[in-house]
């Protein structure tokens, strides 16, 4: 008996010494997965517009795979959904969005000019880590680059404006000087309507830069703009594709789905640290030529593929 309790005793503890070795052989049980809670972002359309509805479709294309829910508000009038990151779509939404209490918010396709007239209609917003913006319009140095590489031979470029900063009118200067254009300016008032002012710096230009300043580039005088500069025989310089169309010979712009692009990268950064980058320009952009518009006025251009490339270069040499 006393073997064989001793030999019952030892299969005991072979059994459990093989017990024990299969289960730390065993792969450990896995953990139940840890599910983040995904960022919520709400983007409202101040219309209906075929760039904005291009910028949404190519936002949503960029964020698949990512933690991101993103909400569609078509009516900046309609009350918001609870949201991390509000991305309100022109100024008429971006000035409905600022008004309101979104934690957050990414103005985008808005124009230098109207979102610093957010941050001083609306002051609490202006010191915010988490009030941005995306520009509509390009920098002006950009706009002076396609000038020179577009028109090499021309020097005295005009500008009409109603109002514009003096920090910017001085930095407009700088630029213009530093690739050796002569600026000519002519501020719209009572005492010097459009007309008359137009007039007057279609004298003295070789080209017209025209600036994102509603109250002088609007539908109601583009056409009146483009008629007399055609007359004169001085090529406009248009800042987006419908003034291409239109009739100037030129422009510099960014496409929605770039514009979306660069949103993402906001949205990454304010997912990762809670702020957003400060207000930038368009970091890509495109070039559109008017042919028959060259051809009409005797120009020689390059293709908008060179002139991309030429203004990268000067871009790219710039201190």
């Amino acid at each position: 008996m006393a073997a064989l309790r001793f030999a019952n005793r030892s299969y005991m503890g072979l059994a459990a010494a093989f017990l024990l070795l299969f289960y730390s052989a065993s792969p450990a049980r896995a953990e139940p997965p840890v599910y983040i809670k995904p960022l919520v972002v709400a983007v409202v359309l101040g219309e209906n517009s075929e760039p904005y509805l291009e910028f949404i479709h190519a936002l949503r294309d960029n964020i698949l795979k990512r933690n991101v829910d993103l909400v569609v508000v078509d009516d900046p009038a309609k009350p918001l959904p609870e949201a991390d990151l509000v991305i309100p779509l022109g100024m008429k939404a971006a000035a409905a969005v600022a008004a309101g209490k979104a934690p957050a918010v990414l103005n985008v396709l808005i124009p230098k000019a109207g979102y610093d007239k957010l941050l001083r209609d609306f002051p609490a917003r202006a010191n915010s880590k988490t009030f941005s913006a995306i520009f509509l319009d390009q920098p002006v140095t950009r706009q002076i680059r396609l000038i020179a590489a577009i028109l090499p031979g021309k020097r005295h470029v005009g500008v009409l404006f109603d109002s514009i900063p003096k920090d910017e009118l001085a930095q407009l200067r700088q630029q213009m000087s530093r690739y050796g254009l002569n600026l000519h300016e002519r501020v719209i008032s009572p005492a010097l309507p459009l007309h008359e002012a137009l007039q007057e710096i279609l004298q003295e230009s070789e080209v017209l830069l025209a600036l994102p300043d509603s109250t002088v580039y609007n539908s109601s005088t583009l056409r009146n703009i483009l008629l007399a500069t055609y007359r004169s025989g001085v090529p406009l310089i248009g800042f987006s594709p419908a003034y291409v169309k239109a009739g100037a010979l030129c422009a510099v712009f960014s496409m929605p789905t770039q514009v979306a692009g660069q949103a993402v990268l906001s949205i990454q950064q304010f997912w990762e640290i809670a702020t957003l980058p400060a207000a930038q320009y368009p970091q890509l952009f495109e070039v559109m030529v008017n042919d028959q518009v060259a051809r009409s006025l005797g120009l020689s251009v390059k293709s908008p593929a060179e002139l991309h490339n030429e203004m990268s270069a000067l871009i790219r040499r710039a201190p």
